[in-house]
């Protein structure tokens, strides 16, 4: 894994925890914020990462 896709996952794994905690204190907007942004930013990396393997 390159450095700069290590960078993404851990911002996204960070999003997901912010999410966690933000949904613990009772802050729902923010925590849908953070979960879909982080779902979304792993999904783009790992298909960026495997675009080239169906062809």
């Amino acid at each position: 894994m390159r450095k700069k896709d290590l960078i993404f996952v851990s911002i996204a794994i960070i999003l997901v925890f912010i999410s966690l905690i933000s949904w613990v204190v009772n802050k729902p907007e923010l925590a849908i914020i953070a979960s879909n942004g982080g779902v979304v930013l792993l999904t783009i990396v790992y298909l960026w990462n495997n675009r080239h393997e169906n062809y």
